[in-house]
């Protein structure tokens, strides 16, 4: 500095005559930007150096629009720095707790999900980790679901760099966010989903509030960002601001109101309503378990769950909120208790919870008199017990039992006058049968509950009859009037608008295929069906497609694909309680590693898959195919003594059960087969061991 030289000359002379190029960097660029009233001040000087031709500038600052009239080029996305992805978040929290993080499975499991609720944001986790020092990580996760953004801070003097909070706070005071700006900044912290589709739903949310709001100035901030149209909030910054601006009863009536008529508004069709449902699904849950908990709006929190009850999607935010609902409301009405009581048994049954959902039901049961003068109503709730007791033991494979508590079904729909409960319940008798392989008896009791869904005009019910007919027919082998039969009901079912049917025909079709040898149309079936499947959120069938797309692959001698279908589906099934089922993803492993030459494996596989179905005796078909293709194995490794016993106990297994007479002939061509074996061994050893014959 010289006297009576200005800084300003100074410093711009420099920058003419410096030397190279020249890089200035500017951070945390908001406290000048926004200082009083110094912005024409500052964005004069910062365009002037930008018009230096040897100088580059970098400014970090919050908010989305860039300071001054400068070509800048943007870092991050349109909305910003965008938070860390998984992996370097990780490498991130690693690198700042040091040597002192044990590592192991779990550990690494338990970083995931804090990391993932903190939303891998930077200073969080620099913050986080560095309690790790000190504490071990289980206790870090338990004080973050504790005091949450309290732990995110360190040293005793707060600053934008030591304390999250800070940081938030000074945005707030920078971009003087107050009245009912900050009052969207609370309602958006409360709501886990933020606000989707802000520009169609805030209005709606607040009626004649929305020119209030200044969303500019909260997107400016960086507090909230937006994301696929909606208004957000990362963890971190959510967690302050509710704490420390809860949001209002009034505000949680407007949001009740909005998602009551959201509710009503809903596409009838399932598959269209589940996507939509899916952006608002656990603000859903928060503002009407906030409802229930402050005495408000119970009426249309039932509606909203019957509405939910039809989305198996989100079957365990319905469970919760009915949980929730008898849990709080003491005065709920006697018919009312009983619904919610019987929807939340079956869905604790979807979700494979089988115990809880049979003491929901005992617990209805037995307050209802079974005995003596029943009323109608009665009737028809103990019908719908028996019904649900049905699924249970059928999902089970516990068939006796499933067909016992389907009787009692139809008695009681039959006496409260129930038609389509009662042709549905006969339905579900055939279908029992039908999963036991006991054809005849299934395709007759589903020709009997065709007629009765004919008799008062269900059509859905009518396809669903020919869609299992259908499925009969193919697995007697006549695939043509099968693939008639059931791309018939598929296209029913599409113009119904069940879509959970059609993809089930999609199935049965991809499975026809494939007993033809045409794999090309089996792949497209199934895929078509598992695409549906996954839009459902139907777990069970997804598991289905993956089964049949690993015979598709095995037929094709593409045995690495089969078996990653194969121990996919095993999982999948393991998820929902489907055990059965898991014993036949293994007994399909085990012909695999078999075709493989990987016989170790593949007794493994068949050995497992014996010992879960010796829990089902009902099972006599899966059990007889998995002894006679450990036979098999037997057999190609030239132990004929337990071939034998294999292919004799699969032979009396399937002699038993009555309709397999093409499975007995099976296993009877088998040990002739072993007999020529044992013959041909016996005399090879002769001939080996004979002197004479060298």
């Amino acid at each position: 500095m010289q006297e009576n030289q200005s800084k300003h000359k100074v410093l711009f002379d420099h920058l003419q005559v410096a030397y190279g190029e020249l890089l200035i960097v500017f951070d945390n660029f908001e406290t000048p930007w926004n200082h009083d009233d110094s912005r024409i001040g500052v964005k004069n000087l910062l365009e002037k150096i930008a018009k230096c031709g040897k100088v580059s500038l970098i400014v970090t600052m919050r908010g989305l629009n860039e300071p001054g009239d400068i070509p800048w080029e943007k870092l991050g996305d349109e909305f910003g720095i965008p938070t860390l992805a998984p992996v370097p978040a990780k490498e991130a929290f690693k690198a700042f707790a040091g040597n002192k993080l044990q590592s192991s499975d779990n550990s690494e499991s338990q970083i995931d999900s804090f990391l993932h609720q903190l939303e891998c944001v930077p200073l969080a986790i620099r913050l986080s980790a560095q309690h790790l020092k000190r504490i071990p990580l289980k206790a870090l996760i338990s004080m973050w679901e504790k005091d949450k953004t309290s732990i995110l801070a360190e040293g005793t003097v707060p600053g934008r760099l030591t304390s999250v909070s800070f940081s938030i706070d000074l945005s707030m005071q920078i971009f003087k966010i107050e009245g009912r700006t900050l009052n969207l900044l609370s309602v958006i912290s409360y709501l886990p989903d933020g606000i989707p589709f802000w520009v169609e739903y805030l209005s709606q949310m607040f009626p004649g509030e929305e020119f209030s709001f200044n969303v500019s100035t909260l997107l400016d901030s960086s507090l909230i960002y937006n994301q696929d149209e909606g208004l957000k909030m990362l963890a971190p910054v959510r967690e302050h601001v509710h704490l420390k601006y809860p949001i209002g009863q009034t505000d949680t009536d407007h949001l009740d109101t909005f998602y009551s008529g959201f509710f009503e508004n809903l596409p009838e069709d399932i598959m269209q309503a589940q996507p939509v449902l899916q952006y608002h699904i656990n603000n859903i849950e928060k503002v009407f378990k906030a409802q229930i908990s402050s005495g408000h709006s119970k009426t249309s929190c039932i509606s909203v769950i019957k509405t939910l009850n039809r989305c198996v999607q989100f079957v365990s935010v319905s469970v919760g909120l009915i949980t929730h609902l008898l849990q709080n409301d003491q005065n709920i009405g006697k018919k009312d208790e009983i619904d919610l009581k019987l929807m939340r048994a079956g869905q604790l049954r979807w979700m494979g919870r089988f115990q809880d959902a049979k003491i929901q039901v005992m617990s209805i049961k037995q307050s209802l008199n079974e005995e003596g003068n029943t009323s109608q109503s009665e009737a028809n709730i103990l019908g719908k017990c028996f019904d649900i007791l049905q699924d249970i033991y059928y999902a089970q494979a516990q068939y006796g039992k499933a067909i016992k508590m389907n009787l009692q079904a139809q008695k009681y729909f039959e006496q409260s006058e129930d038609q389509w409960a009662q042709a549905s319940s006969v339905s579900w008798l055939g279908e029992i049968y039908y999963v036991q392989a006991r054809y005849k008896e299934a395709s007759r009791i589903f020709s009997e509950a065709q007629q009765l869904f004919q008799k008062i005009e269900n059509d859905v019910g009518v396809a669903e009859c020919l869609q299992r007919l259908g499925d009969i027919y193919g697995m007697q082998n006549r695939n043509e009037e099968a693939i008639d039969i059931i791309s018939d009901a598929q296209r029913k079912f599409q113009t119904f608008g069940n879509q959970l049917r059609a993809a089930e025909c999609l199935l049965s079709l991809g499975e026809l295929y494939r007993m033809q040898e045409k794999y090309d149309e089996a792949s497209e079936m199934t895929l078509k069906a598992q695409k549906q499947f996954k839009k459902i959120g139907y777990k069970q069938g997804l598991a289905d497609c993956l089964w049949t797309l690993g015979r598709v692959y095995r037929n094709q001698v593409q045995y690495d694909k089969a078996i990653d279908m194969f121990s996919n589906a095993h999982r999948q099934y393991q998820s929902i309680g489907r055990i059965v089922n898991v014993a036949q993803c293994l007994e399909h492993l085990g012909i695999t590693y078999r075709l493989e030459g990987q016989y170790p494996k593949a007794k493994e596989a068949f050995t497992e898959a014996l010992e879960l179905l010796k829990r089902f005796p009902g099972e006599k078909y899966s059990i007889g195919y998995t002894l006679l293709h450990f036979g098999h194995l037997f057999f190609d490794c030239q132990d004929f003594a337990e071939a034998r016993k294999m292919y004799e106990k699969a032979r009396d297994l399937f002699d038993s059960h009555g309709e397999l007479e093409k499975e007995v002939d099976e296993c009877s061509e088998r040990l002739a087969k072993l007999d020529e074996a044992e013959v041909a061994a016996s005399i090879s050893y002769i001939y080996d061991n004979n002197p004479c014959t060298h």
